[in-house]
């Protein structure tokens, strides 16, 4: 199976290299990948600006989706996603921050990232990691940084709408950097939840049941949050805030992998990448010349998605 979803990413990658405003199509494309010359226009749009910008689509769905399955795990709530720790606007905050001074954007992101967990931590070790204290303090810190982040536009002036579009969320901005660093936190923090892929099944018994099945809560916690954190953060401040994603693919794909946190993550990771990819496609050839931020499209889907799953719930209840 993740063979499968694997050669499928591949392929999609090859052919929506394809796609996209100007004259660089698939006859270049072709030409590209036999070995034959190509003028250096189309060269520079296929391999540094197109190939870079789906490969950072593909490890930011994924890592959306990742951040999401964990999420809805060590919260056992269906409604959690990235957005509830508050990292994603605290990210969001720094990066705004950055484009207003003039300072690269992913700095800020980070250590505003950064600083949010911290916070996130110290009502978490103070009630031994409780869930319920672990959400409000994700709230607190998403309404906080969610006011300066107004405050930051309300000053922002001239640079206003360079801003407000990257608080949509996209993709144009993403070069081989940017891939770098995505493809590096997307190691670590896919890694970090692959190894706690038994303790993230064994949290959806309760705090409780799971200590006394031998998870160690004050360890697996922190580093499932230190994960969450680093993966949403790098995502934001690469694409900026892309919603959706995390919040419906990990329901999306249990319906065919099932409840094992391991083949939720396997399968969201590639699910994630492929909705992403799919929904930059229409972002940037619905209305060409022009490139409607990727953040509408996911969103839009999200209202949708909410009202089926809130039905789907009270079924369960009825």
């Amino acid at each position: 199976m993740k063979l499968l979803w694997f050669t499928g990413s591949l392929l999609l990658i090859f052919l929506l290299l394809g796609f996209g405003a100007g004259d660089c199509g698939f006859p270049e494309l072709l030409r590209l990948f036999s070995g034959q010359e190509i003028p250096e226009t189309a060269r520079i749009v296929l391999l540094e600006i197109r190939l870079p910008r789906l490969l950072a689509g593909f490890l930011t769905g994924g890592m959306l989706a990742a951040s999401g399955a964990a999420a809805q795990n060590l919260f056992r709530n269906d409604l959690a996603s990235p957005h509830v720790l508050g990292v994603i606007y605290a990210a969001a905050l720094g990066a705004v921050c950055g484009l207003l001074f003039s300072i690269p954007s992913v700095i800020f992101a980070f250590l505003f990232a950064v600083a949010a967990l911290l916070l996130i931590f110290l009502p978490g070790k103070r009630f031994s990691w409780d869930s319920a204290a672990l959400l409000l303090a994700g709230i607190a810190v998403n309404a906080f940084a969610s006011s300066l982040t107004s405050g930051v536009l309300y000053l922002a002036d001239e640079k206003l709408s360079s801003i407000v579009f990257w608080m949509l969320g996209g993709l144009w901005r993403a070069g081989w950097n940017e891939v770098l660093l995505l493809a590096v936190t997307f190691f670590i923090g896919i890694g970090i939840l692959k190894y706690y892929s038994r303790e993230m099944d064994m949290l959806l018994l309760g705090d409780r049941s799971a200590a006394l099945s031998g998870v160690p809560l004050k360890k697996v916690k922190p580093m499932i949050l230190l994960a969450i954190s680093l993966m949403t953060a790098s995502c934001v401040s690469c694409c900026g805030v892309i919603g959706f994603i995390g919040l419906a693919v990990p329901h999306i794909v249990r319906q065919f992998s099932g409840a094992k946190f391991s083949s939720v993550l396997s399968a969201g990771i590639f699910a994630g990448g492929i909705i992403l990819l799919l929904a930059d496609l229409l972002a940037r050839t619905l209305y060409i010349p022009h490139e409607i931020p990727v953040g509408i499209l996911t969103s839009a889907a999200g209202g949708p998605f909410f009202f089926i799953l809130l039905l789907h719930r009270r079924k369960d209840y009825v």
